[in-house]
């Protein structure tokens, strides 16, 4: 079912942008407030209110600062990708019991960022400074690229922008099958969709309001007939009873829908999290299992599983992606040099080598 505000505030400097006038129009049965700041928000300082209710509330505003910027899981402890993200959207209309924003966001409301055309402008100052830089960017990072699409419709004004910039790749992260804005566009091939992939049995006991597995991978491949790369991220991968065989299905059900050479690149990242989020995902989803498991506390300040079982999961699972697709771009999200040393067979020395290698094949 597509996501639908049950009340929507406006902050006034935005009411005249093109974007704001737009979703404004498509609910005109929607309580709509004007305000000047987000201290006129009454929710925001109600102690007693909640995430589920924070996500049925709209907040359109201007984005103060750059809204270009290095993923901001980026550090020199581990080998990152170089990632970009674009921060358009603050909050995501799905319910994945893992999800860090739960325990992240400081404002519970979904938020859009409608300066749309400033944040293009400090974007592409970036990428065209930089001609002989690759970039990958992501508006993935803080909500689900195509979610609330069919209210912000935003995504093809994006496809249409990174499809003039030689130097740089657009990647939409989903868990949905939302597709339609994408079809038809001329995209020059600059863009990749992707998704984030679990076996079958997670996705209906963590991942409520997405797309089931077979939807998503339907919308891949339908995607990949519009002329698009597609991507995979298998993150958070879930140690449970029945991963290996899980996983294994899930990825051969993967290739079924599409060939690898249509495969930009694939992640894979084990289970993680900031301590307080258990608890708020407990609260929130009972009989929640996925963090009942071995987990330590890591540097970065991570609950992290024990790394004889991250390496298990890592190792199986793209021991299996390598059988089906071995020239597929592989990489780990948010691991240190010495587990890609134990389950890669590639390993770039740096965040600028892996993200060479990343966009090689694009």
């Amino acid at each position: 079912m597509l996501y639908r505000p049950e009340r929507i505030y406006i902050e006034s400097e935005v009411l005249n942008l093109h974007f704001c006038k737009n979703i404004l129009q498509q609910y005109p049965d929607v309580e709509q407030i004007i305000i000047d700041s987000p201290a006129e928000i009454p929710e925001l300082s109600a102690t007693d209110f909640s995430i589920t209710q924070g996500k049925r509330v709209l907040y359109l505003k201007r984005y103060q600062g750059s809204a270009f910027k290095l993923c901001p899981g980026f550090s020199l402890d581990v080998l990152c990708c170089n990632y970009y993200v674009i921060d358009l959207i603050e909050n995501c209309p799905l319910e994945c019991t893992y999800c860090i924003l739960q325990a992240f966001l400081n404002k519970p409301l979904i938020v859009f960022h409608l300066n749309i055309e400033e944040i293009i402008e400090q974007t592409l100052s970036t990428i065209k400074k930089n001609p002989q830089s690759p970039f990958r960017v992501g508006t993935g990072e803080h909500s689900d690229s195509l979610a609330l699409d069919h209210i912000f419709q935003v995504n093809p004004y994006l496809v249409e922008t990174f499809s003039a910039l030689p130097n740089a790749t657009l990647e939409l992260k989903t868990k949905t099958d939302l597709i339609d804005p994408l079809i038809g566009l001329d995209h020059k091939g600059r863009t990749v969709v992707a998704w984030s992939l679990n076996p079958h049995e997670i996705i209906e006991q963590n991942e409520f309001k997405t797309a089931p597995l077979e939807k998503r991978l339907q919308a891949s491949a339908r995607m990949v007939s519009e002329g698009y790369k597609v991507a995979f991220h298998f993150d958070p991968l879930i140690y449970y009873p029945n991963w290996r065989t899980g996983y294994a299905q899930t990825i051969e059900m993967m290739l079924d829908y599409v060939s690898p050479r249509h495969i930009a690149w694939i992640s894979l990242g084990t289970l993680r999290y900031i301590p307080i989020l258990k608890q708020i995902a407990e609260e929130r989803f009972p009989n929640l299992s996925i963090f009942c498991n071995e987990f330590i506390p890591a540097n970065d300040g991570k609950m992290r599983y024990l790394k004889k079982i991250r390496k298990e999961l890592l190792q199986t699972i793209s021991d299996l992606i390598r059988k089906g697709g071995p020239r597929i771009p592989l990489y780990l999200c948010m691991e240190k040099h010495s587990v890609w040393d134990d389950v890669m067979t590639v390993h770039p020395p740096n965040a600028e080598a892996l993200e060479k290698y990343l966009k090689s094949n694009v």
